[in-house]
């Protein structure tokens, strides 16, 4: 796989100050051939405003994941929606309203461990309260990368599930780990549980919470990205 780009088209904070931020996210990632939106925020003018200032054209969208159905991460998507090209796949996770897909979109819901094409794969696990979440993986010659939503399921699950499917090391994680209530001795062992695992940079935000965003900044040092709004990654 060639170089990987993400885009934070919305997030809790700001990392380019002419864009609007909000409680919530949304991604655009670029794998070779592929362009994937990944979930689209809580705020469609925000949306719509950031992503046309990144120069994202919902026209090149290969294919739509959605993380879970929380508002957070699924308001305008609707609207959005509509102005992809007809036959995108979009990926809901079980339980998710597939009345707000629209009709000219294929929907895929997603049990388990799925290859959507060659190096990219989603990961649907349930939560709690019985609510159903996917990540996206992408295998690379580093590693694997790991995006997250809300992470409901339980980050080190995730990441070990991943790592049991694909029998790969972990080069990267970004999205919301849902620490943002957790005690700091339980955002302590999860930070622990990253580097047992192996885990080799990080990029923690939205649900994370400032705690364990700092946590994880003082045990990554040079291997952790402090991101929001739009910022823009590169994975070589």
């Amino acid at each position: 796989m060639s170089v990987i780009t993400i885009k934070i088209i919305y997030d809790n904070c700001k990392h380019n100050a002419t864009l609007q931020a909000g409680w919530g996210f949304s991604a655009l990632i670029e794998a070779e051939d592929r362009k994937i939106l990944f979930d689209t925020g809580n705020d469609l003018a925000a949306f719509l405003s950031n992503s046309e200032a990144m120069g994202i054209d919902c026209q090149t969208i290969t294919d739509v994941i959605f993380s879970h159905k929380h508002r957070d991460h699924i308001t305008g998507c609707e609207e959005i929606l509509q102005k992809l090209r007809s036959g995108t796949p979009v990926y809901l996770p079980k339980g998710f309203p597939t009345a707000k897909i629209p009709g000219h979109l294929p929907v895929q819901t997603v049990e388990g461990f799925v290859q959507l094409g060659p190096n990219v794969f989603v990961s649907s696990l349930k939560g709690g309260f019985f609510l159903q979440e996917q990540s996206l993986v992408l295998q690379t010659e580093k590693g694997l990368v790991v995006v997250t939503g809300c992470a409901h399921p339980g980050i080190v699950e995730i990441l070990k599930v991943a790592q049991q499917q694909l029998k790969a090391p972990i080069h990267f994680v970004l999205g919301g780990f849902h620490l943002f209530r957790s005690r700091r001795s339980f955002v302590d062992g999860v930070v622990t549980k990253f580097q047992s695992l192996g885990v080799q940079k990080v990029a923690p935000c939205h649900c994370s919470g400032p705690f364990a965003i700092g946590q994880f900044q003082k045990a990554y040092q040079d291997n952790f990205d402090e991101i929001g709004t739009g910022s823009i990654i590169n994975i070589p």
